[in-house]
């Protein structure tokens, strides 16, 4: 895989042989997204799903499995991972990249198994693998030297051990974790099929306000949908300008409802393991094609 890319002073690129220079997005039949025990009932419709599997085998399964990786200039890092029942190697399977919040200093590694675990059901009834990568920045969350060698670090080692369809890799941040995914997803659209964020905001590390926004979302090609989950009593919807982000999304063209789906939910800076169905049902019919 090609590395991802670096944003900011170093803006997230991934590393993706997967698919390089991808340059479309590919919507699938609903086949693709059916229940665990149906989604790999006929195979992939080779005609409609573009098809890329890793081949990667010798990973433990299914459960929740603890790997680690060398990543260069960090030094040894584990992340976690979860397979689910029905998973075989024989077949390639869709992956998700979750990254967790920050909850200080210290608590990272309990937030990556945390999200592991509250995306473990959706994996189960739908049918995908779930990547959890620690955060290096010192408050438990992201943005900190070190986090895009780590994420390549990882999803290459996930893609060796285990046959993931390197098409349909998603992308999916809360909080920190969302900010951070805003800009990584943003920045490698050859590398994610699509993404979702629970309480996060543009504004809050992909770019910092209405003109650096712009910007940013007029030179993403191609437009890779995104789910966007926010309370109407988050802080981040309330004074940090993240209710914007629809719009902003809609003015870099964008279409709701067909690559922009957007849930204000009555709540705060939380999300629920129901959201997370709904973030993936939204996610789910998306793929890279060439």
């Amino acid at each position: 895989m090609r590395a991802l890319v670096c944003f900011l002073v170093c803006l997230p690129m991934l590393a993706a042989t997967a698919i390089v220079d991808a340059a479309s997005t590919v919507r699938l039949p609903p086949s693709a997204c059916a229940p665990a025990d149906a989604i790999f009932s006929d195979g992939f419709e080779s005609v409609s799903i573009p098809h890329n599997p890793s081949n990667g085998s010798g990973g433990a399964f299914p459960g929740n499995v603890t790997r680690i990786v060398s990543v260069p200039g960090v030094g040894s890092r584990s992340y976690y991972l979860y397979l689910p029942p029905a998973y075989t190697p024989t077949r390639a399977w869709p992956l998700l990249l979750a990254l967790h919040g920050a909850g200080g200093a210290g608590t990272a590694p309990a937030a990556a198994q945390q999200v592991r675990s509250d995306w473990s059901y959706w994996a189960d009834n739908k049918g995908f693998i779930v990547v959890a990568v620690v955060g290096n920045q010192a408050q438990g969350g992201w943005g900190a030297p070190g986090d895009v060698a780590e994420l390549s670090a990882t999803l290459d080692d996930a893609f060796a051990s285990y046959n993931v369809e390197q098409s349909r890799v998603y992308l999916w941040g809360y909080s920190a974790g969302a900010h951070y995914g805003h800009a990584l997803a943003l920045n490698n659209t050859d590398y994610f099929a699509a993404y979702g964020v629970s309480a996060g905001s543009l504004e809050q590390y992909a770019c910092t306000d209405d003109a650096t926004c712009a910007a940013l979302l007029a030179g993403v090609q191609p437009k890779i949908p995104v789910d966007i989950h926010l309370g109407n009593g988050d802080p981040l919807y309330l004074t940090y300008g993240a209710g914007r982000d629809p719009i902003r999304f809609q003015n870099g063209r964008w279409v709701s409802g067909q690559n922009l789906f957007y849930t204000l939910f009555v709540g705060g800076h939380w999300y629920t393991i129901a959201h997370l169905g709904q973030i993936w049902n939204n996610i789910c019919p998306f793929a890279l094609g060439p």
